[in-house]
């Protein structure tokens, strides 16, 4: 299994006995269907120094009957496994199970608690991930400038980083399935009987493993190179608006086109201890609505003949696993500026039959465009982050003025100058802490960290001092069925935003921030909450992953490529109904780029042989939301070459060969979910660990590690999983009822066979045998 969610492999089965029971009690939310139930498992990842999360002892099944955990271990002296309601989900539980981790203990089984009387809603929650999200105690704390020790989550209980490994743990989704289930762990003895049991299959590799370990695998029989994991990864998307940069060129720097760069950025991702349900409505889908509607509206407003008259270039950029050691974000801004992308290859066509026409392209490591490296030099960064949920009504907040960033006090003091009618923005009263002043966990932290704070810019959120406490950070509660989404706030942030980023591509360095939210103000409107496209997209991100609207972008921009590239490479994993921000791993299937060479793919190629044939050419497959994201970038920045606001009708990119209005140097027209031509603004970047790379001339799945390796990165892999891994929650009867099968059975063979031998003696008397 390559990324979790993707398809039904783990599934919770429940076989209920036949006699029927109380209305209540087990076998009633089955009456319909006996036989499988939706769970979702706390997975094993591994890291550079170690592995965490849940996991089985070896391939052994673990089994025990359900007990009830309400805070203190059970009084059970057989196999049990602990059933606790989601917010008794605490360090201190775990902590407490896992103390009799030597004993009895088999696995955990998490409860929705909407089953409550109450609903759930009078209930504590408790965020998973760490008081320091990505910070002090984790994997990814060597990737922070200022202090990694500030407390951003104050209701961070650290379970990301408990390793499990011999405790299993589902979360069960059905909450008339947790009411039943509550119900008979409740009412268990440890009288041995008819008892409700779990069985667990979920073997994620061995204790003591590590990233490295893994990736480097060979089977013990062949000495043969097999993997074992994945590195957590995927696609980023990022765009400009404007004629595109020049790239490619002998000497970048004497290009005029070459312009500084204002980045507009956001992390995509989010995650939660069960990776298949990571709604991340506030942590991702709020992140991707403020840049998509800030985007929409430059290019509303904004010609590209005025944007190339700025003295910056803006680019937008939405960072695939930000989660996990800031991939995405590290990943770009090191091969655009810190130290630069270095190609190990000769530059080549990504599509060897279109010559010229296609994009240059790196085949060792593979990059399908080289269009990154006509980024200018990085001025600075705009962040946003968490802004669906607020502390009060009708304020944001920036941070980053309170520190020496001369370039962030002037970013956000724009940003405080670019509010709305409803909506103004607030400095953020995050303590100094002794003059090392802590930054949120977002793609500036790896701005400020890879350019040593030379570069710097600001953060927008929807949060103060610290994360809301109303919403659990990186839980499965962070979604839109249990909390409102204010999409006010977002239309109002993704207006200011806009406002903000123009703004400061207009300064001409004199950092005159009330000229320049003057400027930007004048221009851009304000983004009004009912509006079509923002309702539409919020609905997709926050209640169905497969809208009409996804899929429509999505299949587009899928076909564009497939007849760019001239080969079917599959169909782009769509995402989750209940939509799933979880980054996943990187895999051809995932984002991964490959390269064809003749008749083969490969992760990375050294050789001589790319170009022989027409076919050879650099392919990517983005996920579903990330080409949708393609595909909207390109729609809502593309149109600013038209002068008559006339576009030519398309279905895919082979209806836009003819079109006169994207002529400037390099540009070149595609096809977008909104059925128009429009001129090619977006453009995808690997989300990999920047430790890690694909193997030369083997297939995609294989990785080594960098020779050049700081040793500072997280790098986070996830186990390839079995096929058949799940729970199973039973009813067993005791040794009785298997001893008496047992026993009538013996007795009726007994009796079969004494019937044959009396039958076979009459047959010889009669001469029949």
């Amino acid at each position: 299994m390559f990324r979790t969610g993707a398809a039904a492999y783990a599934l919770l089965i429940l076989i209920p006995s036949p006699p029927a029971v109380a209305d209540d009690g087990l076998d009633k939310p089955f009456t319909s269907s006996f036989a499988r139930l939706e769970h979702a498992p706390c997975t094993s990842l591994f890291h550079r120094n170690g592995r965490i999360g849940c996991g089985t002892e070896d391939t052994s099944l673990q089994v025990g009957k359900l007990k009830y955990f309400d805070g203190s271990l059970p009084d059970i002296k057989s196999p049990y496994v602990a059933v606790m309601d989601e917010e008794m989900l605490t360090v201190d539980s775990i902590n407490t199970l896992l103390s009799a981790r030597g004993g009895y203990l088999q696995g955990i089984l998490v409860l929705n608690s909407t089953s409550e009387e109450d609903g759930g809603q009078n209930n504590q929650y408790y965020s998973p991930d760490s008081l320091y999200p990505r910070g002090y105690g984790t994997p990814s704390a060597n990737l922070n400038y200022g202090t990694n020790a500030y407390a951003w989550n104050p209701k961070g209980q650290g379970l990301f980083d408990i390793d499990m490994h011999g405790i299993p743990m589902a979360y069960v989704i059905d909450s008339d399935v947790s009411k039943s289930l509550r119900k008979e762990a409740q009412s268990v003895s440890d009288a041995p009987g008819d008892n409700i049991v779990a069985e667990f299959n979920y073997y994620m590799g061995p204790d003591k493993m590590t990233s490295a370990k893994c990736l480097a695998w060979k089977d013990v029989a062949t000495n043969q190179w097999n993997p074992k994991c994945l590195p957590i990864g995927g696609t980023s998307v990022w765009a400009t608006p404007g004629s595109p940069p020049s790239y490619g060129d002998a000497d970048n720097d004497s290009n005029a086109n070459i312009r500084p760069v204002v980045v507009l950025a956001a992390g995509m991702d989010s995650t939660s201890m069960f990776h298949d349900i990571s709604p991340g409505a506030n942590t991702a889908a709020s992140n991707i609505l403020t840049v998509l509607m800030a985007a929409r509206l430059i290019g509303k407003y904004v010609n590209d003949s005025t944007l190339d008259s700025l003295p910056n270039r803006i680019v937008f950029a939405l960072f695939e696993a930000e989660q996990y050691g800031f991939v995405g974000s590290r990943s770009f801004l090191r091969e655009v500026a810190y130290p630069g992308f270095e190609c190990k290859s000769t530059l080549v066509r990504a599509v060897s039959r279109l010559g010229e026409k296609s994009d240059l392209a790196c085949i060792n490591p593979v990059r399908p465009s080289m269009k990154f490296t006509g980024l200018g030099q990085i001025k600075g960064m705009l962040s946003v982050d968490q802004l669906g949920y607020l502390l009060g009504d009708g304020v944001l907040y920036v941070h980053a003025d309170n520190n020496n960033d001369t370039y962030g006090t002037f970013l956000a003091n724009i940003i405080k100058n670019s509010g709305t009618n409803s909506f103004s923005v607030a400095s953020a009263t995050v303590n100094n802490n002794n003059n090392a002043y802590p930054y949120p966990p977002t793609p500036l932290t790896s701005l400020l960290h890879l350019s040593e704070g030379a570069v710097g810019g600001a953060v927008l959120t929807g949060y103060d001092y610290a994360f809301t406490n109303k919403v659990p950070y990186h839980s499965h509660r962070d979604s839109a069925d249990y909390f409102s989404v204010n999409l006010k706030s977002i239309a109002a942030a993704a207006t200011i935003a806009a406002r903000s980023i123009l703004a400061a591509a207009y300064d001409n360095g004199s950092y005159d921030y009330a000229t320049s939210a003057n400027y930007a103000k004048n221009l851009i409107g304000e983004l009004s909450y009912d509006d079509k496209d923002l309702v539409a997209l919020s609905n997709c991100l926050l209640h169905n992953g497969q809208c009409e609207l996804i899929q429509k972008y999505s299949s587009v921009d899928a076909s564009n490529e497939r007849i760019r590239f001239g080969r079917y490479m599959g169909s782009p994993n769509p995402m989750p109904k209940a939509a799933n921000f979880y980054a996943g791993v990187y895999h051809r299937y995932y984002g991964q780029p490959v390269v064809s060479v003749g008749d083969q793919l490969y992760g990375a190629y050294n050789g001589n042989d790319y170009g022989n044939k027409d076919s050879d050419a650099v392919h990517i497959l983005p996920e579903a939301l990330e080409s949708a994201i393609h595909g909207l970038f390109n729609d809502y920045l593309g149109r600013g070459s038209s002068s008559n606001g006339k576009f030519t009708s398309c279905k895919t990119v082979s209806d836009c060969g003819n079109v006169d209005y994207c002529s400037a140097e390099g540009d070149r027209a595609t096809c977008t979910g909104g059925g128009v031509c429009v001129c090619e603004r977006a453009s995808y970047h690997v989300a990999l660990d920047e430790a890690l790379l694909p193997a030369e001339n083997k297939p995609a799945g294989f990785f080594v590690v960098n020779e050049n390796d700081e040793g500072i990165s997280a790098m986070y892999t996830e186990p390839n999983w079995s096929n058949d891994v799940g729970v199973r929650v039973y009813r067993d009867a005791g040794w009785l009822p298997g001893f008496l099968s047992l026993a009538a059975g013996l007795a009726v063979g007994s009796a079969s066979i004494f019937a044959a031998f009396v039958l076979r003696i009459g047959l010889k008397k009669e001469k029949l045998y």
